[in-house]
């Protein structure tokens, strides 16, 4: 993984979106620990600390420097770590169970599909783990027309905004600016000129829906209660009032999602498909 060149840089544009982030707080009811899996510097953790103050949480991230400063601000339910087994010693020694436990994935598992990292050991920790929530909020290009091509007076304007040098570093690595997906991917990193070499080479729509689900739950353990799919405001904001192009609604940047552990055989079905009654334990509600 490239190194990034300006960490302050990087942090600061990270925290801007903590709101959007935190998406998913009144959502995982019952949730005692949360774990960040790619933390960076501890933002979003300290950020929910000051919301919620008794609940505990872990970070994890490869970067070592990162984790060097999360643990500056550390609290003292918060613990930071850049190895996995450190972080199920310390769930251990927490002795939570993981119907408490939420694990989060914020704008991480694009870095994990473009990086190569290993797959196996990543499905190997939820297994570990087995929270009973997994939430996601992380890029991807969404839209029923994949291969859209966008307009000579919006490749005019484009070409107007952004220097030569960038729109050819940019479709060096990906492609011509005038496929929509593209063009929508350059004006999701253009601004980040101070790690440019890096954010130009990462790939922001690494995966699909369908590589999502089997990395996080191949065995089908999960059911999923929210999917929520939507083209970042600030991205929206910046297109319209900066380039003056109106994005549409075509196509979408983002989404938000949360899987569920379930037993649903122990439930009764709402479903007209399936029987309306399914066996359940005798004495149980």
């Amino acid at each position: 993984m490239p190194e990034i060149e300006d960490y302050s840089v990087y942090n600061d544009r990270m925290r801007r979106s903590m709101w959007d982030k935190a998406f998913f707080m009144d959502k995982v009811p019952g949730t005692e620990l949360l774990i960040d899996y790619g933390c960076a510097d501890g933002s979003l953790i300290r950020f929910l600390h000051g919301l919620f103050p008794e609940m505990l949480f872990i970070g994890f991230d490869i970067d070592p420097a990162m984790v060097l400063e999360a643990r500056k601000h550390k609290t003292n339910n918060a613990w930071f770590f850049t190895e996995i087994v450190e972080v199920q010693e310390q769930i251990r020694a927490l002795n939570m169970p993981s119907s408490k436990i939420a694990v989060n994935y914020s704008s991480v598992l694009h870095e994990v599909f473009h990086y190569g990292f290993d797959l196996e050991a990543f499905r190997s920790f939820i297994s570990a783990v087995s929270p009973q929530y997994l939430v996601v909020r992380d890029m991807m290009y969404y839209s029923e027309d994949p291969d859209a091509v966008v307009s000579e007076e919006v490749k005019r304007i484009i070409r107007e905004k952004i220097p030569d040098w960038q729109i050819r570093d940019f479709e060096n690595c990906w492609g011509p600016i005038s496929l929509r997906k593209n063009l929508v991917h350059l004006l999701m990193k253009y601004k980040y000129t101070e790690n440019w070499d890096r954010e130009c080479a990462e790939n922001y729509f690494s995966y699909t829906e369908d590589e999502l689900m089997e990395l996080l739950d191949p065995e089908r353990k999960f059911k999923r209660i929210l999917l929520i799919r939507y083209i970042l405001p600030w991205i929206r904001f910046d297109i319209e009032t900066n380039f003056g192009i109106d994005p549409g609604d075509e196509f979408t940047t983002h989404y938000a999602m949360i899987l569920s552990a379930g037993n649903p055989e122990c439930m009764v079905s709402l479903n007209k498909k399936r029987p309306a009654m399914i066996q359940r334990k005798r004495g149980t509600l």
